[in-house]
């Protein structure tokens, strides 16, 4: 796999505003002054709230959510105050460091996380320290971190890709990124991993909330139906133990989807699974990404409550039979069927995962049932591009299978259905 070929933005791609109140209308002045006298507190305290405005993964909006976890004592602060006072030696240290810093403004942790950075080679928290220590640093220190060596050449994918725009954004530097088709293809690489790679997987959603928020540029634009259902397959991917007990990197880059995009039916599904009181990290390098990412503002629906499958373009299927630690899971895409948990006989027999009808196609031709409009059936075990004869007379048609030897019929689609010669 190529790394990403990363070019100058030469045309944000900036969300418009639609609203009316200014729109070919002449404001009153005496409408303005009232206008600014009631904005005006709000203004003062933002700015005595945040002073510097950070570009790097923190918001006004962050900041003041973090700053109430702190005057509330809660569990994600105190796990995270804990973790600063008695790991010195993290690896993280210097973005703990300026995110207590962030929260607190206690200047000796900031100066301590200035110092951290110039002293490690670690391109992302150097980056971070930059953004959201500024005012701490100095003409000498801001030269010395904009000047910070680049990604080292062993990473690969979003993780060099995010390092890099993080130190743009934060140095000023012109921002530079790739084209939308080596974007898809990376993309695409993130799925057939299975969502494996925990650490390319957060580092991909960093970078995505980052860019967008600092520069208007949503990098989601040239795969939107990939990030659209990627909430969802994100959380059927996981096996059923790994669900309940993810990695801790796969956990934060749970939250930090949900924070790019927490509108998403899916998102809000991803919401409630994260939450969970099992799923809280509380101790070891997590708890800092969990306090950052962990909104329990935002909105949540019981993923129990989600249909336990999902098919996507790329030919993947997920599926599981519930939510417990014994369900059957399976994953079929062209890389082949894997479960847990299920019978040994499921390769061979139709099985039902929630609406859906999974049939096997073990001879020429299989009988499709008639199905209610909210379900949905589908024949595997054909071969890639398997072509399939179906329908009657002027009706018959023929249909061919994914790259996974998968094939959904259409709503309309019932009776015998058979394989041509391939």
């Amino acid at each position: 796999m190529p790394r990403l070929d990363l070019q100058p933005v030469k045309r944000p791609r900036v969300a418009k505003y639609h609203g009316k109140l200014w729109q070919n209308k002449r404001v009153p002045l005496k409408v303005l002054t009232i206008l600014l006298l009631l904005l005006t507190p709000a203004i003062l305290a933002t700015a005595e709230d945040v002073g510097h405005k950070p570009e790097l993964l923190l918001n006004v909006q962050r900041i003041r959510r973090l700053k109430r976890d702190r005057e509330r004592n809660t569990a994600r602060w105190m796990n995270f105050e804990n973790r600063i006072r008695i790991v010195p030696d993290s690896p993280e240290r210097g973005f703990e460091l300026a995110l207590y810093y962030a929260i607190t403004g206690d200047e000796a942790k900031g100066r301590e996380a200035i110092a951290w950075a110039l002293n490690h080679r670690s391109p992302r928290q150097a980056a971070l320290i930059l953004d959201w220590c500024e005012s701490l640093i100095s003409a000498d220190e801001k030269k010395r971190l904009s000047d910070f060596p680049g990604p080292s050449a062993d990473k690969s994918h979003f993780i060099a890709a995010r390092d890099c725009s993080f130190q743009q954004i934060a140095s000023g530097a012109e921002l530079t990124l790739p084209p939308d088709e080596s974007l898809r293809e990376h993309f695409a690489w993130v799925m057939n991993d299975g969502f494996k790679n925990s650490a390319e997987l957060y580092a991909l959603f960093e970078w995505i909330y980052t860019v967008r928020a600092s520069k208007h540029v949503d990098l989601r634009e040239s795969a939107a139906h990939f990030f659209s259902g990627l909430p969802v397959e994100l959380l059927l991917s996981a096996k059923p133990r790994e669900l309940n007990s993810p990695d801790w990197m796969k956990h934060a880059a749970a939250l930090a989807l949900v924070a790019i995009d927490p509108n998403l039916p899916g998102s809000q599904f991803l919401q409630s699974w994260a939450l969970e009181d099992g799923q809280t990290l509380r101790e070891g390098p997590g708890v800092a990404y969990e306090l950052l990412w962990a909104d329990p503002y935002l909105p949540g629906v019981g993923y129990q409550n989600m249909e336990p499958w999902v098919y996507d373009d790329q030919g993947r299927l997920y599926a599981r039979s519930g939510w417990d630690l014994d369900s059957c899971w399976i994953e079929i895409s062209a890389q082949g069927p894997k479960q847990a948990n299920c019978p040994p006989q499921w390769q061979q027999e139709t099985t039902t995962f929630g609406h859906l009808t999974l049939i096997p196609m073990t001879g020429r031709c299989a009988e499709i049932p008639r199905v209610a409009n909210n379900e949905s059936v589908m024949i595997w075990k054909l071969k890639p591009g398997q072509k399939m004869i179906h329908g009657k007379g002027k009706d018959q048609r023929i249909s061919e299978a994914d790259s996974a030897g998968i094939w959904r019929p259409g709503a309309n689609v019932e009776g015998k259905v058979c394989a041509l010669a391939h």
